[in-house]
């Protein structure tokens, strides 16, 4: 009875050994003058969320024959889901035909507004690995991400040069 199960569970790993993995979210980013392209890539998907002291890097580019690699942040809470409000009218009596502690009246009104899909702030800080005694490059960026990960900004880099960000 072992033998037929493990005879069957076999194939299954073996096709989940060849599986691809999640490699994360990958996006671009494109020289403004140059029209260089390179690809950034959020390890582990991306996450709208602050960055920590000692956190170790989330995010890699490749741009031309350059690694970069280093982390993100978002700021801002969680993206509201919605927007409620309620109003409420009430009255109490201590007497007369009510009774004691009986509400004359008690009414109410409510409303709640469609889900939105807010933009937060966001940056991005990474930098070459210093391999030999070449400098070390930087690229700083600054972006806007929506709840649903997808993002626009704006890089620059430690020689000036200007890129588009999109994820």
């Amino acid at each position: 009875m072992n033998y037929s199960l493990a005879a069957l569970l076999l194939p299954v790993a073996l096709l989940a050994s060849c599986a691809p993995t999640q490699q994360g979210t990958a996006g671009r980013i494109v020289g403004t003058v140059s029209g260089q392209v390179g690809r950034v890539v959020f390890l582990n998907g991306f996450q709208p969320r602050a960055a920590t002291p000692n956190q170790p890097d989330n995010v890699t580019v490749q741009l031309g024959q350059d690694l970069y690699s280093g982390t993100y942040s978002v700021i801002g809470g969680e993206s509201p889901i919605g927007l409620s409000a309620s109003f409420g009218v009430g009255g109490g009596f201590g007497g007369g035909n009510y009774g004691p502690g009986h509400s004359g009246y008690n009414g109410g009104l409510s409303a709640a507004a469609a889900p939105r899909n807010t933009a937060r702030p966001g940056n991005l800080i990474v930098q070459t690995l210093r391999l030999d005694k070449s400098a070390i490059k930087t690229l700083t960026c600054t972006f806007q991400a929506d709840s649903s990960g997808h993002g626009v900004g704006d890089c620059v880099g430690s020689d000036s040069a200007k890129y588009a960000l999109q994820f």
